[in-house]
């Protein structure tokens, strides 16, 4: 089984950033004002948008069609409340693709949407948590003990 990693770092109050191995960087931003990033909700809109459009360019690319200019609109309603996950999300792919009938583009849509994107599928994935507590121990003199490791055990959200 293929597996992807990344790892999210703190940076100030709720400002963060994801680093994957290979040193790409995502600023995620929860803060309210001056933000200077994404919001972890925008991300998932463009990470679905993305996917789907990988795969719809793939196909575009292999009936050997030309891509003048093409985008995805995405629009996602929230459930109000705590937590609050996406109830509804629309999709509009447009498209200026010279050859590209209205028939061929829905089926692309589809097949991009419903079957090929891995985003779209993970957001029914299964999700485990896990805590890790890393702490020095402060010695007298102000010298530090190696991390105190607290394992918790493994729970299952419903997904």
């Amino acid at each position: 089984m293929a597996t992807t990693e990344t790892v999210l770092h703190h940076l100030v109050d709720k400002r963060f950033v994801g680093v994957t191995p290979d040193g790409m960087r995502v600023l995620i931003d929860g803060e309210a004002s001056h933000k200077i990033g994404m919001s972890p909700m925008q991300l998932v809109l463009n990470a679905l948008a993305g996917c789907t459009a990988y795969d719809v360019v793939e196909m575009l690319r292999k009936r050997k069609l030309t891509i003048r200019d093409y985008r995805v609109e995405v629009t996602g309603e929230r459930f109000e409340g705590t937590p609050s996950p996406f109830t509804k999300i629309h999709a509009k792919h447009v498209f200026d693709v010279p050859g590209l009938d209205q028939h061929t583009a829905d089926r692309f849509v589809e097949l991009a949407a419903t079957k090929y994107c891995s985003v779209a599928n993970s957001l029914r994935a299964e999700q485990t948590f896990e805590a890790l507590l890393e702490a020095s121990e402060e010695l007298p003199g102000g010298a530090a003990s190696g991390p105190l490791r607290e394992p918790v055990e493994d729970a299952t959200a419903d997904a």
